[in-house]
């Protein structure tokens, strides 16, 4: 397959007019130029890595909580036209009963169904229920608990050691449980907490580098009593995830962390639950009932966030405008840098010759205009030419 007549966004540079050709499901050449070669006229549309999304429940109708590999498969063919091509399924906290049932499916979709023409799952990431009462969010409080390793290997065990990445408050354990993640090749991420500054430093020290929707759900800016916030600011190894949809974080503040932290420190998150693509009205999210009224959702007869309804492109576009970066630090935000944090590298988050063909193809404005998933096109506006 050969993309042609497109401006290229490279790890290094972008090609302003050139090609670049897949074969099985790699990039095996990329090329400043035209040619003459059949394929995909693109018409100066931009091709970038393929979006990698690490904190999604559903949309469309369909979340985790459904447990089933047929809800799975339509969120991953859904999910496409937004630009992804990797994700990791989010499991809001439930019951060790509920949790254990649907890793125990997950692991069977992941063995058998997460291939083909639709965008990729790395993993699980278990938001909950080991998290800070203080900063529940939209989490059944019933449901919380301290971290407990005896659980988590009973779930990891449940997904086949699917599971990529835990959102934790360290404040609720001594350590243990981060050194566990950390031997384990899970991603410890600091969210739903109140820890202090000197302990986020704590486990920095340890080699935690991620935290979940940063300002969202954690222990704020206080110049006398320093949480969360600053200590992600301060500490250029720690990735935040970013919700760029407007509503979780004033578009002021979004342009703030990009001054300071750069576009390496930022990871683009959607947060997105049953709701997105879908009328405004009530639905469920986890055992607990919101309401969607335009890009929001609260928890019903509360103001409390619960998730978001944005689209993936739809936040890259925002960030795009909002601070104002280039392409090639778009590319850092939305693929380059969660595959990093991932250990999935190699393999992709930005396009290079060897790499798995994991490309969105925008137009002016940024709208997708089609997604390749490891070479296969999982969606598409655009006709073979």
């Amino acid at each position: 397959m050969i993309l042609k007549n497109a401006k290229i966004v490279c790890e290094d540079e972008v090609i302003a007019n050139g090609w670049l050709e897949i074969k099985d499901n790699k990039i095996i050449s990329i090329n400043a130029g035209s040619t003459v070669e059949p394929g995909y006229d693109l018409q100066e549309a931009i091709i970038m890595p393929g979006f990698i999304d690490c904190h999604v429940h559903g949309g469309y109708g369909e979340d985790t909580e459904k447990g089933t590999i047929a809800s799975f498969q339509k969120f991953a063919q859904e999910v496409a036209q937004e630009g992804i091509t990797k994700y990791c399924q989010t499991i809001i906290t439930g019951s060790d009963e509920t949790i254990t049932a649907i890793l125990t499916v997950y692991q069977d979709y992941m063995a058998n169904y997460n291939k083909g023409p639709q965008a990729r799952q790395i993993g699980a990431h278990l938001e909950g229920p080991f998290i800070s009462k203080t900063f529940k969010g939209a989490h059944d409080e019933t449901l919380l608990q301290a971290p407990n390793i005896d659980l988590l290997k009973k779930w990891i065990t449940a997904s086949n050691d699917n599971i990529r990445i835990v959102t934790y408050a360290p404040e609720e354990e001594d350590g243990s449980f981060t050194k566990f993640l950390l031997e384990h090749n899970i991603l410890p991420s600091i969210g739903h907490s109140n820890a202090t500054f000197d302990l986020v430093a704590e486990r920095v020290k340890m080699g935690v580098k991620h935290v979940t929707h940063l300002y969202n759900a954690m222990s704020k800016y206080d110049h006398r009593h320093p949480g969360i916030v600053p200590a992600v600011l301060n500490f250029n190894e720690v990735v935040g995830e970013l919700i760029s949809d407007g509503v979780h974080v004033n578009e002021k503040i979004i342009n703030l962390t990009y001054k300071i932290k750069g576009a390496s420190g930022i990871a683009l998150i959607t947060d997105a639950m049953l709701a997105k693509g879908l009328p405004d009205g009530e639905y469920q999210f986890g055992p607990l009932p919101v309401v969607k009224t335009g890009q929001k959702v609260v928890i019903k007869g509360t103001d409390t966030i619960a998730g978001s309804v944005a689209t993936y492109d739809y936040c890259v576009r925002n960030f795009y405008h909002f601070t104002n970066c280039s392409l090639q630090e778009l590319a850092l935000v939305a693929s380059t840098n969660i595959a990093k944090q991932l250990g999935i590298f190699e393999k992709t988050g930005s396009i290079a010759v060897g790499k798995l063909a994991d490309l969105v193809v925008l137009d002016s404005e940024l709208k997708v205009l089609m997604t390749l998933s490891e070479g296969e096109v999982a969606y598409s506006q655009l006709e073979l030419k």
